[in-house]
């Protein structure tokens, strides 16, 4: 589900039931994650706008907000923004927690590929104005690319001493794919990111979701049917497939990713929470997947799950608990020497 924007590390996310014409299968699809990006707090003086080129020529967009414009910090936050069809600058949301985690840190955001500011704000998951540049390219690899090459221009230029790298749900993957990668970044905070597999993901969230029981198995197998033609397609297939406002590309990233190899590769420290009552993502294929890196001897992952939240730091009353998370998250950024 899109999950309603409650401070800056929630994300909005919702099925959309879609016919997938080339397959005239019907189908849950899990349409990602659009980070809640936070403005109050940082002096909007201090946002600077700039590109850094990629190998084939074409520009990444990047905005650097200062927590004082009169200077920059010791600390980088990378901010790493959800999967959807819309700028960074247009997500409209204030953010009230942020400054809890790092309050010091200035904050790193990165436009998707081919897209900008010019790009009108829709919450519109099939938006007919969505670049084609951005359905052709856009992926977690991709962007986890773009991250890297923007962080090492931006160290070039302003001597920060230590980057956190923020993401929750296709965020979180996006992150860890980052840390992966990058010899930049300090830590990692990913939270309600999913398991190994993102089609287990999607398939707990069928589960989970109020549908007959008839409906939930043919919108399991539709969801099967759709990954096996994504993993077969022709090539003159792939340029047609666009589902849920994605193409080729991000679905076969997405389905292909594996979150426990990924992770096994990383050597940061690096911070997994998981909701216990999450009906987005699996919170059982995250324990597991947790459980097979500390079996492994990865001794820089450290795990935390709040059993009754749901995928929105939710409790049971109705709640957001996202303060007390929050605080959390800035106190394990202490405890692995991230300065406050």
């Amino acid at each position: 589900m899109l999950r309603p924007c409650v401070g800056y590390s929630l994300y909005r996310r919702k099925w959309l039931p879609a016919l997938v014409e080339h397959m005239k299968v019907k189908v849950w699809i899990l349409a990602c994650l659009l980070v809640c990006l936070a403005q109050s707090g940082w002096a909007r003086a201090g946002e600077m706008g700039r590109d850094v080129a990629r190998a084939d020529g074409s520009r990444i967009r990047y905005y650097l907000n200062m927590r004082d414009a009169s200077r920059h910090a010791n600390q980088l936050l990378v901010v790493i923004q959800g999967s959807d069809c819309n700028s960074v600058t247009r997500v409209e949301a204030i953010n009230r927690y942020a400054v809890r985690v790092m309050p010091a840190a200035d904050v790193l955001t990165v436009e998707k590929f081919g897209i900008d500011a010019g790009l009108p704000y829709s919450d519109d998951l099939e938006r007919a104005d969505c670049p084609p540049a951005y359905l052709r390219h856009d992926s977690p690899a991709q962007r986890a690319a773009d991250l890297d090459t923007v962080i090492a221009e931006v160290l070039r230029q302003h001597a920060y001493r230590q980057v956190v790298a923020l993401g929750g749900s296709e965020g979180a993957v996006v992150a860890h794919l980052l840390a992966a990668r990058s010899d930049h970044v300090t830590a990692t905070i990913a939270f309600n990111g999913g398991g190994q597999w993102f089609l287990d993901d999607v398939l707990h969230s069928i589960a989970s979701s109020p549908i007959p029981a008839k409906e939930k198995t043919e919108s399991k197998q539709g969801m099967r049917d759709f990954a096996h033609h994504i993993r077969t397609a022709t090539p003159k297939a792939q340029a047609k497939i666009t589902a849920s406002g994605h193409g080729y590309r991000w679905w076969r990233d997405s389905l292909d990713t594996d979150q426990l190899a990924v992770l096994q590769t990383s050597r940061s420290p690096t911070l997994i929470i998981q909701s216990g009552a999450d009906e987005s993502v699996s919170p059982a294929a995250v324990l597991a997947m947790v459980a097979r890196l500390h079996q492994a001897g990865k001794r820089n992952i450290t795990y935390k799950t709040y059993p009754a939240l749901d995928h929105r730091f939710f409790g049971p009353d109705g709640q957001s608990r996202m303060a007390d998370v929050v605080n959390d998250m800035a106190a394990w950024l202490q405890d692995v020497g991230i300065e406050p």
